[in-house]
């Protein structure tokens, strides 16, 4: 099923994964322009918008805080770079609890008063603390396209409809000064039906298009969102998948792959999370993992492999608000700032 709808999404010039399992068991009704409200866990697009804003805008500000756009074969220590992606990622790690509002825009800073709404993602630190960012957008729904084929003696029929981003994520300086970080991008979704006889089923499909960048245009980060989810006997399996590229001068120097992956069983609720360099400097993947101490303290455990040398380090949160690394031989301890404003 997951190849006919990916076949049919090619047709139509779409890249993206279906965000409900195909069987009619998932919310497969269209979801339409970004709405005002509640939202819980990293699901809906508001959700999404929400969190792929932040992360871009953190990453974005951590290389600047690095002296510029850290060029990626700049950078030796392995460590202090998968630290930039940490600190983009820390408060989203336990999905479950973020939150993410949206109301009205009713700012008076000029800065963002053009915007439709505000936006407010909350999620949790490193140590269970609330973590909140705000971003404010506008969403422009563009135009609808249908088109349909057959396969033997199933049709399929795509309805997509593109939506124009814009937006800004404010942040404070080093120095204590605002920071204003634009958002440009698209959102493209898809409903793909597929009917044979009285058989129908439906899948709604979401791709998601996002550049960050402060003064100079040509130093951003672009983010692409893909988002799949599959039910089987009783078991649930997310996966979210984020790209970022960084680019320097309007030249890529990095990009970086960030899966979420979540299955759901009887038992509970298990949750990893993945980053992956695929291109700039050494090819690391890192394995994420949360972990609750006897006495209730929190650690991330990280598996790595680096140009094909593994290794393990734990992530704790210093009293000055900065991270610890600790490997397993404590020589090689490190600490590294928190970027989080």
């Amino acid at each position: 099923m997951k190849k006919k709808v990916l076949f049919a999404l090619a047709l139509v010039g779409i890249a993206a994964l279906p965000l409900a399992g195909c069987g009619g068991n998932g919310d497969t009704k269209a979801e339409g322009k970004a709405e005002a409200g509640t939202y819980y866990g990293l699901d809906k697009v508001e959700s999404v918008y929400g969190v792929s804003a932040v992360t871009a805008a953190k990453l974005l500000a951590a290389t600047e805080q690095d002296a510029g756009i850290v060029s990626a074969a700049a950078v030796t220590d392995e460590a202090e770079k998968f630290n930039r992606y940490f600190n983009m990622l820390d408060s989203f790690l336990d999905k479950a609890q973020t939150t993410t509002v949206v109301e009205s825009n009713g700012s008076a800073d000029e800065a963002v008063a053009d915007y439709a709404l505000k936006l407010t993602v909350t999620g949790r630190g490193i140590e269970g603390e609330e973590v909140s960012h705000t971003v404010y957008f506008t969403e422009t729904e563009g135009r609808t396209v249908q088109d349909s084929y057959r396969d033997e003696d199933e049709t399929v029929t795509v309805e997509r409809t593109e939506y124009a981003l814009s937006g800004v994520v404010p942040m404070t300086a080093e120095d204590g000064t605002a920071v204003y970080y634009r958002m440009e991008g698209t959102r493209t979704e898809s409903l793909v039906t597929e009917e044979e006889g009285r058989d129908k089923e439906t899948s709604r499909v979401n791709k998601l298009e996002l550049r960050a960048y402060a003064e100079d245009e040509r130093d951003y980060v672009k983010i692409e969102h893909t988002q799949t989810a599959e039910e089987e006997e009783g078991e649930t399996e997310t996966e979210s998948l984020y790209v970022y590229s960084v680019y320097e001068g309007g030249a890529l120097v990095e990009t970086t792959q960030v899966k979420f992956e979540e299955e759901t069983e009887r038992g509970g609720t298990e949750a990893e999370y993945e980053v992956r360099f695929l291109s700039g400097g050494s090819r690391g993947r890192y394995e994420i993992e949360r972990e609750t101490g006897r006495n209730g303290s929190v650690e991330i455990v990280v598996e790595y492999s680096i140009d094909g040398a593994n290794g393990r380090f734990r992530i704790a949160k210093n009293a000055d608000g900065s991270y610890r690394y600790r490997y397993n031989n404590s020589e090689f301890d490190r600490d590294f700032e928190d970027f989080d404003d």
